[in-house]
């Protein structure tokens, strides 16, 4: 890796830490440590039946865990559990009506 590459590297890197001072540095950590295959957003978009748009939408909204600096890259692991909870019940997921949260 040329000296040019290793700078815009660890600038990439630099800039991703300082947009999520919280939990920046364990998506990291995550990312690096594992060995997991690599998802593209057509992948995504084969599983949901979403379109692309919309699986970009979820990354910017930070609903879909995707590789720091590249929402177009997903590990599998964590992706196949942010499907689920958003599937199941999380933000797009089905909600009680109005109608049967008044009997509760």
């Amino acid at each position: 890796m040329e000296n040019a590459e290793f700078c815009a590297l660890v600038g990439m890197m630099a800039d991703f830490l300082t947009k999520h001072p919280k939990d920046g540095a364990e998506r990291l950590r995550e990312f690096l440590g594992s060995g997991d295959k690599l998802l593209s957003t057509d992948d995504v978009m084969e599983l949901t039946g979403w379109s692309r748009a919309h699986v970009v939408r979820l990354c910017k909204q930070g609903f879909l865990p995707h590789i720091p600096s590249n929402p177009h890259k997903f590990l599998r692991g964590p992706l196949m559990q942010a499907l689920h909870e958003l599937q199941r019940g999380g933000v797009y997921g089905r909600q009680k009506s109005r109608t049967k949260k008044k009997g509760e």
